[in-house]
């Protein structure tokens, strides 16, 4: 439910976003683009792709930007996972993604992920991950839709602030 909320608000306020002129577009543009991307996170994870039960996520995401490529370190934590012996299971990821720009102040993204995580004991973590991003000055509101180990999809909204 907060995913949709914070949805509904980033297209419910898409003028106010940035708008970019052509020079924006050019490669190489110089050292004026934000380099650091800080992002908080919460959502939904469904198991089996929606057809079995839900759980909750909350976490954080702190990204160095390349040119169109954000590398970042992820920690999440997962609500009563059904694989999982604990109430919250911790995860951990180095992200990569890729970063479109569109004329509307958006970004659109792809991103794997690869870490660990602790259900009984550590295990391996993978993430594929499809998202858009609302510019919004130096902060911005984010929405990612999340292929996860396991048979997750983790349908998250974030907020967060580049400088």
């Amino acid at each position: 439910m907060t995913a949709a909320v914070l949805l509904a608000l980033s297209l419910a306020t898409a003028p106010l976003a940035q708008e970019w002129d052509e020079g924006d577009f050019e490669e190489g543009r110089g050292g004026d683009e934000p380099r650091i991307h800080l992002v908080a996170w919460g959502g939904e994870v469904l198991e089996d792709g929606g057809g079995g039960r839900s759980s909750s996520f909350l976490g954080g995401e702190a990204a160095w930007a390349f040119e169109g490529l954000d590398l970042g370190l992820a920690a999440y934590g997962y609500r009563e996972l059904p694989r999982s012996t604990r109430a919250w299971t911790p995860v951990v990821l180095v992200r990569l993604a890729q970063r479109f720009r569109t004329r509307r102040g958006l970004e659109a993204s792809f991103g794997i992920g690869v870490g660990a995580a602790r259900t009984d004991g550590w295990e391996a973590w993978f993430q594929a991950a499809l998202g858009v991003r609302l510019r919004l000055g130096p902060a911005f509101v984010a929405g990612e839709l999340a292929f996860e180990q396991v048979d997750l999809l983790r349908l998250g909204a974030g907020i967060g602030v580049s400088f």
